[in-house]
């Protein structure tokens, strides 16, 4: 993201908060490294990595950083040509919307002067929005400036998404990251085609902008070259079929081609294309620098439209209630009239069933021996205390699932439901058992 704009005024937003954020590419700290420009050495990246997080002070359970360490990191050698940053940085705070109170706080802090003396010193301790502010209004052309400007976006927008909708991206399975930042390329995609239309691109050569993109970031190949090289159809879209790894690469290439167009007020169609070429060509670079794999040698992935169609159809299953979901061939029944079955044949098939309805498709052992004689009729043998153990027979049925994983016979085994630590997760596989298995259900 290095520029050569002016610092004569802080930078200005017509957009909010949570849109600011929105800009930024969402991916796991592992991959934070093959975003950063292709000009800064790994070492150095690691290292900056490292400084960044180990500047920060915690206190109280408050993470926030200092605007004289931060100084220092982000290559300022004196305190007095840093501190209008700081102010700037509060100004587009202010520009948003936001109270800067909230986020800058002033402080007087002691300094060691020499032979034991102290003084006081001007100070202000800020978090992690505040650090981006202040990394895009410093300067882009030092290295160091250049590195937070991406560093402090990636990580505020990951604190966004957990305090506002409870994201942890990393805790997200492969085919939820693949979901997650295809639905991202959607959403920038649109801001990118309002910012070159700005530029002076034309509607009809809106095409050959985005192939520019490609290009720069797959080696001269454009889109049609890219599905060539990767088997896919001719009708195919190429977006559809990439892993999180590809997804993100893309989806920074698109939300940094949109700060390139807008922050060097670039016009004019060709200087549009140009500069949608760097771009991918940089994100590229990067990624043969850091990790030796190019864009175009990732795995092809299943179609994500599948994969949301699937996931659509699991959150309906989810919204249906147990009475409508549990059904023999004669009844469906409720809890209150649990049916009939053989806990060592058919027990599995209800312990799927009542993990498709929980929202996050997870039990523990001890909940699914709790819930089953809500929807399983046990005889009084099955409720029989055992000889061997303080709770009932059935139960040891119940754990028969989980220590059994390893019988070919086992659902486990058989990819209908995932270990998890003490419990299990019913797959893609299991959920559609379920629909089959129960479909006859009120």
């Amino acid at each position: 993201m290095t520029d050569n704009r002016k610092l004569d005024g802080p930078v200005k937003y017509d957009f909010d908060f949570g849109e600011a954020m929105e800009r930024i590419v969402q991916t796991n700290p592992n991959e934070v490294t093959a975003l950063v420009a292709s000009d800064t050495h790994p070492d150095t990246i690691e290292g900056l990595l490292a400084a960044f997080e180990d500047s920060a002070y915690r206190e109280d359970g408050i993470e926030y950083w200092t605007a004289r360490d931060l100084s220092q990191l982000l290559g300022y050698g004196e305190y007095r040509h840093f501190s209008p940053i700081i102010e700037k940085a509060k100004a587009s705070c202010a520009s948003v919307r936001m109270n800067p109170a909230d986020h800058f706080e002033d402080v007087l802090d002691m300094v060691a002067i020499g032979s034991g003396a102290r003084r006081e010193v001007e100070n202000v301790r800020m978090d992690r929005y505040a650090c981006y502010l202040v990394a895009q209004n410093a300067d882009g052309r030092k290295r160091p400036v250049a590195f937070a400007q991406t560093y402090f976006a990636i990580q505020t927008r990951r604190q966004e998404l957990a305090d506002r909708d409870g994201v942890d991206f990393s805790a997200l399975s492969a085919t939820h990251q693949r979901l997650y930042l295809r639905n991202q390329i959607v959403e920038e995609n649109k801001k990118l085609a309002s910012t070159a239309k700005k530029a002076g691109v034309e509607d009809r050569y809106y095409g050959k902008f985005q192939n520019r993109g490609y290009q720069g970031l797959y080696g001269g190949r454009g889109v049609d070259e890219i599905r060539a090289i990767k088997g896919l159809p001719a009708n195919a879209k190429i977006l559809d079929h990439m892993d999180s790894t590809e997804l993100a690469a893309n989806l920074f290439r698109i939300t940094q081609t949109d700060e390139k167009l807008k922050n060097e007020r670039i016009r004019g169609q060709e200087a549009a294309c140009d500069a949608h070429f760097e771009v991918g060509a940089k994100v590229r670079a990067t990624m043969k620098e850091l990790s030796g794999v190019l864009p175009e040698n990732l795995p092809v992935a299943e179609d994500v439209k599948k994969i949301a169609a699937q996931e659509r159809k699991q959150q309906r299953m989810r919204a249906i209630s147990p009475q409508q979901r549990i059904a023999q061939p004669l009844a469906a029944p409720k809890a209150s009239a649990p049916v009939e079955i053989s806990l060592a044949k058919d027990l599995w098939k209800y312990a799927l069933l009542i993990m498709s309805i929980n929202s996050d498709s997870e039990i523990n052992t001890t909940e699914l021996i709790a819930r089953i004689p809500q929807y399983i009729k046990l005889s009084d043998n099955d409720l029989t205390g055992n000889s061997s153990r303080k709770d009932a027979k059935y139960s040891q049925i119940v754990r028969n699932l989980k220590s059994h994983k390893l019988s070919k016979s086992n659902f486990i085994f058989q990819g209908y439901a995932e270990d998890i630590p003490g419990g299990f997760r019913i797959t893609r596989k299991g959920m559609d058992f379920v629909r089959e298995y129960f479909k006859d259900a009120g």
